[in-house]
């Protein structure tokens, strides 16, 4: 592993040569830091990292927040010193037999200082509350930068999601905790050493007796926060599976079949089972902090009574007076408060710093996954695509995906891919998009290469509908519109591109026509048939205007006439274009000028329809298959191919 966190495995030969990676061994394998909290020595970097990214979200937010926490500190010190010089003078006052207004002034002083510490506080909370959600705003958009900016291979690997999902966590609430803890504790630093100037002033003995109390906390603090974090740490995995199980007992798309099958009661049992440990393991955590906490207190509480043990003997002894015994003991109680206060804001500090280092680790794949990526310019147009033995293994796959892969398509050709399901079809549409890298070989594009140039420019030459196309629940024209986001408001384009797919007569028929928000997620939605669907999916690959287009399943829910009006139509309606178009639909991929067949992830056969039904082989066979059951023939394989040949 390399500095950067790039495997010494992962290897790219200069001038567009091999790649080669070990299966299963990417950047998005390394799980970020331990599950150890921070030492000390890195403590103040994780901290300083905390405040950048606060500060980054709302400056003028922060620094007003940490104004209040120092006005807070400083009066601290005031009510102290005012409340002996207060005692004082009613002691004074009582013995001179003066009237009450003699301490009026300073009783009024204190009580202004106490409601200007009160107006501080309800202000600095209201300000956290909005720096709060500036921090989570920012934070969520550093992780989108990372989602967008790594290889699509990444969220083929667990470890992957389990890293954004604790960064979703913990980077939009962690940073503010540290800095609320470094404010906290800012804020009890200074309320304490304001106390300490006053009890230095009344018995300085007592200062280091007193400061020593805040040690068991401390300890106590550092320890609870590394507790806490092993457990989130380790339940990351169980709790994306219960989340996972809620998306299906709550999600739109799966309801159907949840309800239909009977599954609410299995589903619901494994999430409650899941949640159950979760509260399991949350109470054990919560013990042993408590019991951290308890015995930290107890350090503390020893050493203050002693403190006020030994004032009390001083008074008790004649060696200070009444007064300063008094202002003295109150000042060990406040100064206790404040370390306490102190102690538990560092206890912020030592559980939200490794949330922040997993967070940072997680932000480091950005630059990491940039350094990667080449900025060379990808070629204008298309006359000549060659892929070149491709293998290609999923992360979590037990075996290769593609195999030693090779084919080629030239410019205005339609070329098809069939085989049956799990042949690799949608896999090599990924890698001939760009989409994903091959592990070996290489995909030239007009001779150039295609892992050595900007995968965005490159994309832009290439317009992929998917089996499995997204849904957006925004309005219809945007719909069309993302397919060339750029010109999204060319509302002529939008509508010939809807004409294309034969989507513009049901666009017509919606409430609000092309602005009709659809899906029933939102208040005015408009669901559509999954047809319906297909074909705005269409729409967006002919509006992108690429001269690629790779189709995959275009037709798959579709009816037999439209699906047989865009076959026929395919040529014309993409003008030239280069498509790949991959389908299990035999009959739909007759008029291709060449075709691929794929088995267990390799190229069994190549050639015209004609060609591979003459020979014979596996394709003649599928055909076969597929033409027997439409025409009702019982003759098998052998009769479904003379059938086929003959059709």
């Amino acid at each position: 592993m390399t500095a950067d966190g790039v495997p010494t495995g992962d290897r790219q030969a200069s001038g567009g040569g091999e790649r080669q990676q070990p299966r299963g061994v990417t950047i998005y394998d390394v799980c970020g830091p331990s599950q150890d909290p921070p030492r000390l020595r890195r403590l103040p970097r994780v901290v300083a990292a905390a405040l950048g990214l606060v500060w980054a979200a709302g400056p003028r937010q922060l620094l007003a927040a940490a104004a209040l926490k120092a006005l807070n500190g400083a009066g601290v010190a005031v009510l102290v010193l005012g409340g002996r010089d207060l005692l004082a003078g009613v002691l004074a006052a009582d013995r001179a037999g003066a009237a009450f207004s003699a301490v009026g002034p300073e009783l009024v002083a204190l009580v202004a200082v106490t409601v200007a510490m009160g107006f501080a506080a309800a202000a600095g909370q209201q300000l956290q509350d909005v720096l709060g959600e500036l921090t989570a705003r920012h934070a969520q958009e550093r992780i989108v930068e990372v989602a967008c900016a790594v290889e699509l291979e990444a969220f083929e690997t667990p470890a992957f999601h389990d890293r954004l999902q604790r960064a979703a966590l913990g980077g939009q609430r962690r940073p503010l905790q540290a800095v609320q803890g470094l404010l906290g504790l800012a804020g009890g630093g200074l309320g304490a050493a304001g106390t300490v100037v006053a009890l230095s002033a009344l018995q300085p003995l007592l200062v280091p007796l007193a400061l020593a109390g805040a040690v068991p906390l401390w300890m106590a603090a550092a320890k609870s926060g590394q507790v806490f974090f092993r457990f989130a740490y380790e339940l990351t995995p169980a709790d994306r599976r219960r989340q996972y199980l809620y998306g299906l007992l709550t999600g739109k798309e799966p309801a159907k079949e949840v309800r239909a099958f009977g599954l609410v009661g299995l589903l619901r049992d494994r999430h409650r089972r899941l949640y159950d440990q979760r509260i399991a393991e949350l109470r054990r955590t919560a013990r042993r902090r408590m019991r951290l906490s308890l015995l930290g207190s107890l350090g503390m509480s020893a050493v203050l009574g002693a403190a006020v043990g030994g004032l009390v003997a001083m008074a008790l002894g004649g060696r200070i007076s009444l007064a300063e015994a008094g202002a003295a003991t109150g000042a060990v109680f406040v100064l206790g408060e404040r370390l306490m206060g102190a102690a538990i804001s560092a206890g912020q500090l030592y559980e939200a710093a490794p949330f922040i280092e997993d967070f940072l680790s997680f932000l480091a794949l950005k630059p990491t996954a940039e350094a990667r990526r080449s900025v060379q310019a990808a070629p204008r147009g298309f006359s000549r695509l060659v892929a070149e033995r491709l293998s290609f293994t999923y992360p979590s796959g037990q075996r290769p995906a593609l195999c030693d892969v090779s084919l080629e398509i030239r410019g205005g050709e339609v070329v098809a891919l069939v085989g049956e399901n799990g042949s690799g079809k949608t896999t090599l549409a990924k890698l001939l998009s760009r989409l994903y890298l091959p592990q070996s070989g290489r995909i030239l594009w007009d001779g150039t290469d295609t892992a050595t140039v900007d995968a965005d420019d490159l994309r832009r030459s290439v317009a992929v509908i998917f089996q499995d196309f997204a849904h957006y629940t925004l309005p219809a024209r945007d719909n069309i519109g993302l397919g060339r986001p750029e010109s999204i408001d060319a509302l002529d384009g939008i509508a010939a591109a809807a004409a294309q797919a034969g989507a513009d007569e049901l666009l017509a028929r919606l409430p609000d026509g092309y602005e009709t928000l659809l899906g029933p997620e939102f208040e005015g939605g408009t669901d559509l048939s999954v047809g319906q669907w297909q074909r705005l999916a269409l729409a967006r690959a002919f509006f992108r205007d690429a001269p690629f287009v790779i189709l995959d399943e275009p037709t798959a829910a579709l009816d037999a006439r439209a699906e047989q009006e865009l076959f026929a139509r395919i040529r014309t309606l993409l003008g030239g274009r280069t498509v790949l178009l991959i389908s299990h639909r035999f009959s739909s991929v007759r008029c291709a000028d060449r075709i691929y067949v794929l088995q267990a992830g390799r190229v069994v056969e190549a050639g015209s329809h004609a060609e591979l039904v003459a020979r014979g082989g596996l394709y003649a066979e599928l055909f076969g298959l597929q033409a027997a059951a439409y025409l009702g023939s019982d003759d098998g394989p052998p009769g479904a191919r003379q059938t086929a040949s003959n059709a």
